[in-house]
Formats: structure tokens, C-alpha cells, sequence
């Protein structure tokens, strides 16, 4: 099939020809691209007109606790944060999303697997930053589009209903109607044995109900406090049917996305008069970006070069697609499990899915290049992890894929580079790709210029990559910034779900850096919490804040080329002979996880044969919250047990605590362990108190203490020795204590310590 591409700039048509000449960058660019941003109407101002809510807001406060809970999916295993934080770009950072079935919940990027090997998600997760920006439809088919975007009271369609016809439950905005879809499709969160056979809308009501706790969803979830955050936001009503709808929960997740306003950025600044704002490199550019000569009815004539046509597909100031077709069949290579079309099951068809055109076969909707640099992978199925790799495949499409397929491109992909099958993971993807592949060299022999070889040289190439790295907001590449948009410990914890994202390492998930750009954090500096940072040399002492007592920290370094150890010390700069503890890893993958309290620490990053573009990333949480849905079983000992007031405990055997007080120690034989205390059962209100000494009420190392009997504490890192517990508050009686105490089975810098007695009781 053969079909024919208009153009997007109002009747400019080009003919096919050889376009051999480079195109020519004009001296003066400050005055060539004033002429361009007028002739493309642009203000630099991509929120004239928009009404959107900031993150303060209840509504998308109440929004930012709904996408972080894993309650929303059908096993209780995803949330929407999954596949769409913050610190991976507002995606996730893998080719191919990973939803039901990961073999870790809360590990997120790379790493991120499923249960059974296989991929079911076949498409890569489009950012959320700046999704507000998007007026015609979202998903990458555009599943979801008004019926006529330049007429949006004609209402939304979506999957729900036959294309071009409007959703009546779809709700007013686009992302309140997206968010309707995810925890219904078995591989995102619905989950592939959740509710089988029930209808779409019997799932979201089923889920609405579990939020709500009524009806079907009643008791569904450990803790419930999601009724009283509804109505703070909604209106008080003890109906929780009227409250907790999933309209609102929609409504709340799309309050919460519309509030990610990335805009400030050097492009923006440049529009509004700032031409310092850009290098350059930059300007050069935006110049080949934005080059279009006016159609002949404004005095434009036909160059005798071929422009880029960027501006065609991502355009005015949202870099969004407003011209003519939404959609654009670009011979992205085909990787995946496909969408399971018949006849084609392992291919995409792309925005025939959704209108069944033909004419549309393995196009796809045109995303915005806000903050591009921070969103990849790029395309439909995320095979490319560069834009450098993106501008090769628009320079020269069909030499550039026939190199990925030749190579096996995609195991060089993080997310499959460590997989042992990666070689055979798509063996059809060469065979899926070239149908598109064909359709776009009919289409340019026809004479469409879009993918015409447009010959960059080297220059080019780089200041196209350079001038879309204009468009980062700084906010994005900074963990401090984007706090604003995730849980806080202040936010509480409606339902004991919430998404502890961590990496592949077992750390809590935080803002990587690229390391290949050559940026080194000097030695002396401080480590900010959840900010990957770069490190190359052989040795980098760092010091870091602890802002409250009981935080875990866990230091980690990673990527890069060389051997790595870290080693911690409380006091002054670390070194292997004065480290309280030192990291256990081959390469420069190493973790350290230490239980420390509230000062400055120093950690030093350090080998004898030096390291390369390392990232090193400090991650703190509380010691005294204990993970999980559900807090682990602790047996109600008291039940079969005299009560104690003084004694050794072994690890995972639990001992019933005497009222008032309790006294116990407990032996830490090795470096680099773990230990957890928890109590639970009984009556009262009582304190948990740790320390390498007998604790008093007002001299300890750690505490825990929360209202009730339900303590929990726990100390990584111990020096090894004795550690001594005291139990006690106000008029407690019937609680059970347990310690369990997990150790690595690797060598350690830090040897265990020969052990002494245990101090004699206190007094």
C-alpha cells in the first residue's frame, strides 16, 4: 500500500529531489531566529491561557497519595508511580514498562522484572511532566482525544466507546479520562487474575469501593484513612458511594499531573528577549529546528536544501502537535511483545488500533520535547536511550535501524543488557519494523519530505542535541525540586501502600545523573539526599547531614568503569582504618546501609585502582516506620509465656515483656548486619530504647516511639558487640518483643569484634 504525506506548513509542498546542499546557518542568528519565533508565532509563554492547579492544592495533593498507592491496582502491587516518577523523567525509565507480575513491587528502572520472564506492556511510558500540554489526546495511539479538539465541549472519546463517539463517564479533561485505563488493562495494574471476565467499569467501581471502604471493596485494605482525605477535598458526606467515586479518584490523579509545570527553561527565556540565555551551539540549533520558509502565499520560496522539518510535527510554544495530522509513521524499530493484533499479534499497528484507518498503520502520536532530555527512551517501544541516537534515525533512518537490528541494538539497553537471552528477545522485530520501514520510503519517493536523508554533518547533529537540551527545566535534574511531588512523611500513609521505590540495588529509588558527561563532584563536597552524583579519581572524601535521629542511610555507588568501596565514619573524614562500617560489592557497585542520628557523617569513596564516571547517591528514610502493607507477624507470646524483665533474646524468638519496664541485650556477632525490633500484642502505650549501653528514658542511641504497643525499630550497620533494650511508657502490659538480626554472608572490611561479657544489669 502506497500512500501520500501532506505537509503541516499551510500548503508548502516540497517535491522529490536529491538534497545534497548542507544547510546553511546564517551569520547573524540572533536576527534570523527573531524572524523565526515571529513567523512561528511563539511567546515563550506556554501557559497563556491555561488554568492549571499548583501541587499545593488539596486536590492534587489528595491526586499525588492516590498515584503513589498501590491500592489502585487489582493485586495490590502497582501504583501508577510505577511506570511514571518523578526521578526517572516522569516515566520509568525502561524501554518497555513493566506493570503486573514484577518480581519486586517497589523496584523501579532497570531491574524492574517480571515473575515469569516475560514482557506484556508493548509499548514505552510517555512522561507525565507537562502532560497538561497535550490538547488533542493522549497515549501514544491517542486512544483517548476529543471528539474535536478544537471544539472540546463535543466531549471525549475513549476506548470505552466506538471511535469518534464521546465517553459520557470520561469526565472534562483528558487526564482525568486517561486515568481511567491503566487499572484496567491486565498487564498495567488490573493484573491478570483480578476480577476475570468483569467488565471495565466493574472494576473501577469494585476499586472506587476498596478506596472508599463500602460495598464489594469493604476491609479490602489494612488501613483505610482514604475517606477523610476525600472529604476534605469533595464535601463531607457519610456516603462513601457519593465520595469516593472513581470519577474523583480520576479527577484527584489528573489535579495531581496537571500540577507538574515544567517550564522554566534557557529556550523560553531566549523567545522573551534574554539572548544570553542560550550557548551558541544552541542557537545554531533552534535555527535548523525552526527553519520552514513561509508558504508562497507569505513570500516563502522553495530552498535548495531540505530543512529538518522538526517544527512540522513539534510545534508552537508546548512543542506539541497542532498542525493538520496528530500522527506520524516514522519506522521506529519494532521491539516488544506487540499489541496482539490478529495476524500481526507481535507487531504494533499503532493508531489503527484505536480508528481502524489503514492510512494510519504504525503511526503515532507526536509527544512534546519539554524536558526531553530527561525522558528517555524514546519512542513507541523505547529503543533508543540517546537523542543522539534519535537525531541519527531522523537524519538517516534506514542505514541507522538496519545497524540497530544488525547489532541486536536493544541489548545495550539497560533494562535487557544484563538479560542471558537478550540475543534472542525479539526475534521478530526486524520483520515487524520493515512493513512501516516500506511505507515510509513509498511515501518519499512520492515526494513527502519527512525522513528524506537529511545529510547533518557532526555540527549539526550536536547543536540539534544541545538546543532540545534548551528546553530542561532545572527543576527536573534536581531531587530537592521534585520533592514537591512525592510522598512526604508529613503526607502520611492512607492505606500502608504507597510506593517505596528503590533500584535495582535495594536503595530507595533517587535522581540519577549521567556520568558520561564528564561533570566530577569535587572531593570535600556534600552528598544531597536522592541526587545521583559523579565521582572519578581514587579517592573522594564527602561529608553528608542527617536532618533527625533513626534515619536510615544508605549510601551507594554504581555504573561507570573501576573498583569502588565506601567506608562511613560518624565523626570526621572517613578512611578503612577509622570506617564504623565499609560497603560489601565487586566493582563499583556498592551498597551501605547504616542506621545513624542527627549531625553531619563523612563517607569516602575510595580505591587504590581508581574509578570512572561512578555515580555515588546518598538516600535517607525513617528507621522507626516499618515497610510493608501489613507490619510482620509478631506472635502473642504473653498468651503462653511468662512475662520477662530482664534477659538475652535470640534472633526470631520472641519473649513476652514484663509491665512497666523490660530489660533485654542481644548479641550483634557481625559487621554490615541488620537488625530489627518490633513490638506489638497488649495494652498501654510503650517506648522502644536501643543503644550500645543500658538506655535510660532520656539517654539512648535509637527510640521508637509511636502511640500504642506497635513499636518498630531498625539499626543497620551496628558496631558489633552487645546492644541493650529497654521497654517501657505508660502502664503497658501484655506486649511481645522480637529481634531478628540478618547478616551478609560476604567478607567485610569491618571484622566482628571478639565478644565480652554484656554489662551488668542497670540499677
Amino acid at each position: 500500500m502506497r500512500t501520500r504525506v501532506s505537509l503541516w506548513m499551510a500548503g508548502l509542498c516540497f517535491t522529490a529531489q536529491a538534497w545534497s546542499s548542507p544547510i546553511p546557518i546564517p551569520d547573524d542568528l540572533d536576527a534570523a531566529l527573531a524572524e523565526l519565533i515571529q513567523q512561528h508565532g511563539l511567546t515563550g509563554d506556554p501557559l497563556a491561557g491555561t488554568d492549571l492547579p499548583d501541587i499545593s492544592d488539596p486536590e492534587a495533593q489528595l491526586g499525588k497519595l492516590l498515584f503513589f498507592s498501590k491500592a489502585l491496582s487489582g493485586n495490590k502491587d502497582v501504583a501508577c508511580a510505577s511506570c511514571h516518577h518523578p526521578y526517572l523523567g516522569g516515566g520509568d525509565g525502561l524501554s518497555l514498562s513493566v506493570g503486573s507480575l514484577a518480581t519486586d513491587p517497589d523496584i523501579l528502572g532497570p531491574g524492574r522484572l517480571t515473575s515469569t520472564g516475560e514482557l506484556y506492556v508493548p509499548r514505552n511510558a510517555p512522561t507525565i511532566f507537562n502532560a497538561w500540554a497535550y490538547k488533542r489526546g493522549l497515549f501514544r495511539d491517542a486512544r483517548v482525544e476529543f471528539v474535536d479538539w478544537e471544539n472540546p465541549q463535543q466531549g471525549i472519546s475513549t476506548p470505552d466507546v466506538p471511535y469518534g463517539e464521546a465517553d459520557p463517564a470520561a469526565g472534562d479533561t483528558l487526564l482525568a479520562a486517561q486515568a481511567r485505563f491503566p487499572v484496567i488493562t491486565d498487564a498495567e495494574m488490573r493484573g491478570f487474575d483480578f476480577m476475570p471476565g468483569a467488565s471495565n467499569e466493574a472494576v473501577r467501581a469494585h476499586l472506587a469501593a476498596r478506596i472508599g471502604d463500602y460495598g464489594s471493596g469493604s476491609g479490602e485494605l489494612f488501613r483505610n484513612q482514604w475517606r477523610e482525605r476525600f472529604a476534605a477535598v469533595y464535601g463531607p458526606t457519610n456516603a462513601g458511594e457519593e465520595l469516593v467515586t472513581f470519577a474523583n479518584i480520576s479527577r484527584a490523579i489528573a489535579a495531581y499531573q496537571q500540577s507538574m509545570v515544567f517550564v522554566d527553561n534557557p529556550w523560553y527565556r531566549y523567545v522573551r528577549g534574554d539572548k544570553t540565555a542560550l550557548t551558541e551551539s544552541q542557537k545554531r540549533g533552534a535555527f535548523l529546528y525552526y527553519f520552514m520558509p513561509p508558504p508562497p502565499s507569505d513570500g516563502g520560496t522553495e530552498p535548495d536544501f531540505l530543512p529538518t522539518q522538526c517544527i512540522g510535527c513539534h510545534n508552537t510554544d508546548t512543542f506539541t502537535q497542532t498542525k493538520e495530522s496528530n500522527y506520524h509513521r516514522l519506522a521506529f524499530p519494532q521491539i516488544g511483545p506487540g499489541t496482539g493484533s490478529p495476524g500481526a499479534e507481535t507487531n504494533d499497528l499503532g493508531r489503527t488500533h484505536r480508528n481502524g484507518d489503514e492510512a494510519d498503520l504504525f503511526s503515532f502520536r507526536s509527544g512534546t520535547l519539554l524536558n526531553i532530555e530527561v525522558t528517555g527512551p524514546y519512542g513507541h517501544a523505547g529503543n533508543y536511550d540517546t537523542l543522539e541516537q534519535v537525531i541519527e534515525h531522523y537524519n538517516d533512518y534506514r542505514p541507522f535501524i538496519q545497524q540497530y537490528f544488525d547489532n541486536k541494538g536493544w541489548c545495550s539497553q539497560p533494562q535487557f543488557t544484563f538479560m542471558d537471552n537478550c540475543q534472542s528477545l525479539f526475534p521478530w522485530a526486524e520483520e515487524n519494523t520493515e512493513p512501516a520501514a516500506v511505507m515510509v520510503d513509498d511515501e518519499i519517493a512520492d515526494g513527502a519530505p519527512v525522513l528524506q536523508p537529511l545529510q547533518l554533518n557532526a555540527q549539526d547533529k550536536a547543536d540539534l542535541v544541545n538546543f532540545m537540551k534548551a528546553l530542561t527545566d532545572p527543576c527536573v535534574k534536581d531531587a530537592a525540586c521534585l520533592q514537591a511531588w512525592l510522598p512526604q512523611r508529613s503526607d502520611g500513609d492512607p492505606d500502608g501502600l504507597l510506593l517505596n521505590a528503590k533500584n535495582y540495588q535495594g536503595v530507595p529509588l533517587y535522581l540519577p545523573s549521567d556520568c558520561r558527561q564528564g561533570d566530577t563532584l569535587a572531593s570535600g563536597a556534600m552528598l544531597r539526599p536522592n541526587q545521583g552524583e559523579c565521582v572519578s579519581g581514587q579517592w573522594h572524601f564527602l561529608s553528608f547531614d542527617v536532618p533527625s535521629d533513626n534515619t536510615l542511610v544508605y549510601l551507594s555507588t554504581r555504573d561507570g568503569e573501576g573498583q569502588t568501596q565506601l567506608f562511613v565514619n560518624p565523626h570526621t573524614w572517613a578512611t578503612p582504618e577509622n570506617a564504623i562500617a565499609s560497603s560489601v560489592g565487586e566493582g563499583t557497585e556498592q551498597v551501605l546501609t547504616l542506621t545513624l542520628n542527627r549531625g553531619r557523617h563523612y563517607v569516602t569513596v575510595g580505591h587504590p585502582e581508581g574509578y570512572r564516571g561512578v555515580s555515588v547517591a546518598l538516600a535517607l528514610e525513617s528507621a522507626v516506620r516499618e515497610p510493608g502493607e501489613r507490619p510482620l507477624a509478631l506472635p502473642d507470646v504473653c498468651q503462653q509465656q511468662p512475662a520477662l524483665g530482664y534477659g538475652e533474646v535470640t534472633t526470631g524468638e520472641p519473649v513476652c515483656v514484663q509491665a512497666e519496664r523490660g530489660y533485654f541485650f542481644v548479641q550483634v556477632a557481625q559487621a554490615n548486619a541488620s537488625v530489627e525490633i518490633r513490638t506489638r500484642h497488649g495494652e498501654g502505650d510503650l517506648n522502644l530504647l536501643a543503644a550500645p549501653w543500658w538506655p535510660t528514658d532520656s539517654h539512648y542511641a535509637f527510640s521508637s516511639k509511636q502511640p500504642g504497643n506497635d513499636e518498630y525499630l531498625r539499626i543497620d550497620a551496628p558496631t558489633p558487640g552487645w546492644y541493650y533494650l529497654l521497654v517501657s511508657g505508660g502502664a503497658h502490659r501484655g506486649a511481645s518483643l522480637q529481634v531478628d538480626i540478618r547478616t551478609t554472608t560476604e567478607s567485610s572490611a569491618v571484622p566482628a569484634a571478639p565478644m565480652s561479657e554484656p554489662l551488668a544489669p542497670p540499677r
